[in-house]
């Protein structure tokens, strides 16, 4: 896994190189320096190598989102932290995200239980308080991060790459966001997109909805040889792909950034990052 710095660096390199993703680029790094300098305590393994491989059989994720320790408190400030950031580098959004600030605020006792709510694709409970609930995940994706991500530093190591080729995060269980052609024999690896762990995965299907059909599966390129959508016509999901054989190799966490002119072609043309 790469470090923070690691990844702020090429997002700064690929800012250079596509000076159209600029202030994309300039939001996401305020943010990853923020969550770098958030200390989160490594925990003791709790899992012995044994229950780990019983749950990947079963095909449960390492990670229960009942058992993440998450000081609500912690959660709370670093939310706050993230709201202030994203208000200064988008001022058209200052007064939802002070609306953000009150609402975590009111709610700091109950942070960890709205945490799992989220995670396990809840929805918060904003519908009847005039929150902007698209920012308001956005800020809790962000400042869930810096957990998910040390529990992934943990844990990564107990995954047998070998044995596990599901469309989800064996460590989360999230989603991936963004996949990878490795050099030699494009291999087919994903990024999660709550956790930043990475596992391989078979080269022909969908990640999402498990298709694997190649008549209902298309490829589309991008903007150089270098990257392309891999598209499902079951589900209507994509899925951005970079290919190393033919580009130069940087953390996947910045390409999922720097490839934000593919999200848009995707979503223009009636495709879904989510479900």
């Amino acid at each position: 896994m790469n470090d923070y710095s690691e990844i702020i660096a090429a997002l700064e390199k690929g800012a250079e190189e596509q000076p159209e993703l600029l202030e994309t680029v300039d939001l996401c790094c305020k943010l990853l320096e923020i969550q770098s300098r958030f200390q989160v305590p490594m925990e003791a393994d709790v899992l012995k190598p044994e229950e780990a491989r019983a749950r990947l059989q079963r095909g449960d994720p390492l990670l229960s989102i009942e058992e993440l320790d998450i000081d609500a408190g912690r959660l709370t400030d670093l939310a706050m932290q993230i709201s202030f950031a994203v208000a200064e580098c988008r001022r058209e959004r200052v007064r939802q995200l002070a609306d953000i600030h009150a609402w975590l605020h009111r709610r700091r006792d109950r942070m960890r239980t709205l945490a799992i709510i989220y995670l396990n694709g809840g929805v918060l409970p904003e519908s009847n308080s005039g929150i902007d609930g698209g920012l308001l995940a956005f800020v809790m994706h962000n400042a869930l991060h810096p957990f998910l991500r040390a529990r992934a530093q943990s844990l990564s190591r107990l995954v047998d790459a070998s044995s596990w080729y599901r469309g989800y995060c064996p460590v989360c269980g999230g989603e991936p966001d963004m996949a990878a052609l490795e050099k030699g024999g494009g291999r087919r690896r994903l990024l999660c997109s709550r956790c930043d762990a990475e596992w391989p995965f078979r080269r022909l299907g969908c990640p999402f909805c498990g298709n694997d059909d190649p008549k209902e599966m298309a490829f589309l390129p991008g903007e150089d040889k270098g990257h392309h959508l891999a598209i499902c016509e079951r589900c209507r999901r994509y899925l951005k792909t970079v290919d190393f054989r033919e580009t130069a190799e940087r953390p996947l966490a910045a390409e999922r950034v720097l490839t934000a002119g593919m999200d848009a072609s995707a979503q223009g043309t009636g495709y879904r990052a989510r479900a």
